[in-house]
């Protein structure tokens, strides 16, 4: 029978399939029984309980699951054409097409699929009468001849009803008979063609005793009863608990579907990954329930913009995914992650709270044939971190911000090699003090010598080692070098406070702290020689954790500087959350504020701010002597750029400070 619905209505080509089927089946219930008459005795019990057991066959159909949906095989053939075998056609066509019609208004089946669904059983259960009579078996006995016509009819019947079935979702869903009978055939000779072999069976049962029947439904029921707790288990299996979508494990067989079922070499498929926007405050501010009670309104919400074939997916966490197949420009990626988003744009209301929710979605999208769902998804969420970066509201995959292509992933597997084989290198670049009385500073930078591929700055392996869970033991290199430099250079003398840069995820390390605090007491050195550099936008990203982990080192007298200032997102409250003790004022608004009026404005409002909130200023990207004079004259404390020296190695950076040391004093005097 028809199962599967039309993506939009009716085709055509259906409601004249169905008109030429009931003509064929009016035909064939007239025809038939002038081959064989059989009989229609309403006073057999017999009669009366196959009917009853066929009615039950069609309302208890066993429930199949199969891949990521659920198929039905009713158990009522077998007992049909058992009626048709014992009783003739007249008998047959009343009990299966009547149980058939009331098992379909039970379901509220549509009346164009009703009419299909009575005129295919009474044509599959005509053609088996026809058989019957033509081959003279209609006495139903269990041996010789009689007996292969009686599979004759089954294996007729079976062909029939299901030849017709897929034709006829054939013409509803618009795919080709043969793909779909491709796919199908081995499942239904598999379910409905084993089961129709139990009609010999229930034929000799009722030629034995009445009581038989029973016997051979029940085990028929059992069948049916454990298809259904068997498709209970596959849904959890492949469903979330919390918000009954489907599940990782769903996403990606429905993805393997997609590319096994699609034969349009053009066709694609897209994955849009949501992610939500500091969910964890959600949880830690008003409880974990509260926290499900969200997520269980966003995928409601979810759901409700869904288009046919779309495929919504929890996969974890505050992780949604969308399964869009079919041919998608950018344009129309771009129109769903806005459809997306327009979902959050009502308030969630929580516990009383009324809450913002904002999304961030990575779209990434491929050919169905050869596809790999691992790679559609991992792009997705390649895009995903970098609207999460940039604050986007969505971004689209892009070779050339995957930091896991083929390349990035061997070098990251180089990475760990070359830092237990001690290829890191540390370069030191001075920074000057422009006021009388200052120290100097200096600001450690991180190489990796790597023996094939010569000095990679800081770009080009530091986020692999974020990403590769390196940037911990990557860090704690650094700044055993930094301060062991500093050590040597306070014991010749030299007194300056070295900068290391941190990165984002060290704001995330509970440890740190403690680590930091033994490096210092291993070199012998006081806490404030010691001078973290968080970039702006990168705290912001997480201010909360940023505050304790900083807060702890600030305590206990290492000092902070927020590096690039002015190009992130920093406000003077976080500034203050941060216990901040130095603004570095970024190189773009340094190089050219001696040509350039509104840079100089910048850097001298800057400078102001910095005074009146009692921090130390640095100016990076001097590169001439004009505007470091500018800097002296604005009060700015420290200067760094080409000007003053290059990152270098301890002696060269010792050598560029002295130098430009005194090339300050002379300017002074």
């Amino acid at each position: 029978m028809v199962q599967a619905s039309p993506k939009r209505g009716t085709r055509p080509g259906f409601g004249a399939y169905v008109a030429s089927l009931l003509a064929l089946a009016v035909v064939g219930s007239i025809t038939v029984p002038m081959i064989w008459h059989g009989r229609f005795p309403l006073g057999d019990a017999k009669l009366w309980l196959f009917a009853a057991f066929v009615m039950l066959g069609e309302l208890l159909p066993i429930r199949v699951p199969r891949g990521t949906h659920v198929e039905e095989v009713t158990i009522s053939s077998a007992f049909a054409l058992a009626v048709l075998i014992v009783f003739g056609p007249w008998a047959a066509l009343a009990v299966y097409v009547g149980a058939c019609l009331v098992a379909d208004l039970i379901r509220r089946t549509a009346p164009v699929k009703l009419a299909f669904n009575a005129a295919q059983s009474a044509v599959a259960i005509s053609a088996a009468g026809a058989v019957l009579g033509l081959l003279e078996a209609e006495h139903g006995q269990l041996a010789g001849s009689e007996l292969a016509a009686i599979l004759a009819a089954v294996a007729t019947f079976f062909v029939l009803d299901h030849g017709l079935a897929v034709l006829g979702i054939a013409l509803l869903g618009g795919e080709s008979v043969r793909d779909l009978l491709r796919r199908d055939v081995a499942f239904l000779a598999w379910t409905s063609g084993f089961l129709l072999t139990l009609t010999p069976m229930v034929v000799a049962g009722a030629h034995e005793s009445l009581w038989l029947i029973p016997l051979l439904f029940f085990p028929m029921l059992a069948i049916s009863f454990g298809g259904r707790q068997a498709v209970a288990n596959a849904h959890r299996a492949l469903h979330d608990d919390l918000t009954g979508l489907p599940n990782r494990a769903m996403l990606y067989k429905r993805l393997n579907e997609v590319g096994a079922d699609t034969r349009d070499p053009q066709a694609s498929v897209a994955v849009l990954l949501v992610d939500l926007d500091d969910f964890r405050a959600v949880n830690d501010t008003l409880g974990h329930d509260h926290g499900d009670t969200l997520l269980e309104q966003i995928a409601a919400r979810l759901e409700s913009v869904l288009e046919p074939d779309e495929l919504l997916a929890r996969l974890g966490g505050d992780e949604f995914a969308l399964v869009r197949p079919g041919r998608s420009d950018g344009e129309a990626l771009e129109s769903a992650a806005k459809r997306i988003a327009a979902a959050f744009g009502a308030h969630f209301e929580i516990g009383g709270v009324s809450l913002e929710v904002r999304p961030s979605i990575g779209i990434a999208s491929a050919p169905v044939q050869g596809l790999h769902p691992n790679d559609v998804i991992r792009h997705a969420d390649v895009a995903l971190d970098r609207a999460k970066e940039r604050r986007t509201l969505y971004e689209l995959y892009s070779a050339a911000d995957d930091e896991y292509s083929i390349d990035r992933l061997v070098l990251a597997g180089q990475l760990r090699q070359g830092i237990d084989s001690g290829e890191l290198v540390v370069y030191y670049q001075p920074k000057l003090a422009l006021q009388n009385g200052g120290p100097h500073g200096v600001e450690a930078l991180v190489r990796w010598n790597h023996p094939e591929l010569g000095l990679l700055g800081p770009q080009a392996f530091v986020p692999l080692a974020e990403h590769t869970g390196l940037i911990e033991v990557l860090t704690d290199k650094v700044l055993d070098a930094a301060l062991a430099q500093c050590a040597a250079w306070r014991g010749e003398g030299l007194e300056v406070r070295m900068g290391v840069n941190l990165s984002a995820h060290s704001l995330l390390d509970s440890d740190l702290p403690a680590r930091i605090l033994g490096l210092l007491d291993r070199w012998q050195l006081p806490p404030d020689c010691l001078q973290l550099e968080i970039t702006e936008s990168k705290v912001v990203a997480d201010i909360e954790r940023a505050r304790k982990v900083l807060g702890a080192l600030h305590a206990v007298g290492v000092r902070c500087a927020i590096d690039d200032f002015g190009t992130g997102y920093s406000s003077l409250a976080q500034l203050q959350q941060l216990q901040v003790d130095e603004i570095k004022i970024d190189k773009s608004f340094v190089i050219d504020m001696d040509t350039n009026a509104e840079d100089e404005t910048i850097v001298r409002s800057t400078v102001e701010l910095g005074r009146s909130l009692g921090l130390t200023v640095t100016a990076e990207g001097v590169e001439s002597e004009t505007v470091c004079r500018q800097l002296t004259a604005l009060g700015c404390d420290y200067a760094q750029g080409f000007y003053i020296g290059h990152p270098l190695p301890a002696r060269g950076c010792r050598q560029a400070l002295a130098a430009a040391t005194r090339t300050l004093v002379g300017a002074h005097a």
